[in-house]
């Protein structure tokens, strides 16, 4: 997700915490609109707002204020909105037209008072669309006056564009990259073999425990199992069961077992089955 510079830090910190102070000096700093920033005057149509969500995911992210208007010399109106919109509201409106996996979440900003004259008695609603690249790209799903279906959108300055060949390829760079972010490319097959070897290694295949604790005082008990945790075994009687979430099979066993499908494979594909 990129912003200005110059605002970096003031956005990040209205979305880690989306407070009524760190919401008027995002307004405060403001340097006009951009690809991951958007002002709207009041809400519109769902297919534009569909529209726009789509864009702003398969950009990498961004924020659209309702409330706030840009005007022609790029200084800003903070009208605020008549009535704030449900949030259940506004997911009816865009559901038809996004992927569930679109994530995004909207702020409601109320201002009884303020240091800042233009926001005092006014309110607004910040709309937040997430950064999800393991998604992408997100895709019309609707057909709408201002929306076409089965179409990737993207941001491109201020308004929300069908992507070129380039853009797309981006876009499907940045989920391999997020997907397999060392090398973008898929793991090859030792590799897979040694992270399973790896988390084998992590789970042991048998538990012990002590014969007869119920002969055991309560307080010398906790004392032994606290012992038996650093590896002390205190002189008492162990026995070892089977660790219940160990594997049913082990390494070797999975291992095997794909050798033999992998010759039922071959086999079928010179026809000898």
């Amino acid at each position: 997700m990129e912003f200005p510079k110059q605002i970096k830090d003031t956005v990040y910190g209205l979305l880690q915490e989306p407070t009524l102070d760190h919401f008027r000096e995002f307004l405060q700093d403001q340097t006009g609109e951009h690809n991951a920033i958007d002002f709207k005057q009041e809400w519109i149509e769902k297919d534009k707002l569909a529209k726009l969500m789509l864009a702003l995911a398969n950009y990498g992210g961004g924020i659209v204020v309702f409330g706030v208007h840009e005007n022609g010399d790029k200084t800003f109106s903070c009208d605020g909105l008549k009535e704030l919109q449900a949030k259940e509201q506004i997911g009816a409106w865009i559901k038809p037209y996004l992927s569930s996996s679109l994530k995004y979440d909207v702020y409601d900003f109320s201002y009884q008072t303020s240091e800042y004259e233009a926001l005092k008695g006014k309110q607004f609603q910040m709309l937040f669309v997430e950064d999800t690249p393991q998604f992408l790209p997100f895709i019309s799903r609707k057909e709408g006056s201002s929306i076409k279906p089965a179409t990737i959108y993207i941001r491109r300055g201020t308004s929300d564009e069908q992507v070129t060949e380039e853009e797309l390829s981006h876009i499907l760079e940045r989920r391999m990259k997020h997907i397999f972010p060392v090398t973008g490319k898929p793991l090859v097959l030792e590799e897979h073999l040694e992270q399973l070897k790896i988390l084998y290694n992590h789970i042991e295949p048998t538990i012990s425990k002590i014969k007869n604790p119920e002969n055991i005082p309560f307080v010398q008990a906790l004392k032994t199992f606290a012992e038996l945790a650093r590896g002390i075994t205190g002189g008492y009687e162990y026995e070892t069961e089977k660790n219940p979430l160990y594997p049913e099979e082990s390494y070797e066993q999975f291992i095997a077992a794909l050798i033999d499908k992998k010759k039922k494979k071959i086999e079928r594909v010179l026809d000898l089955q």
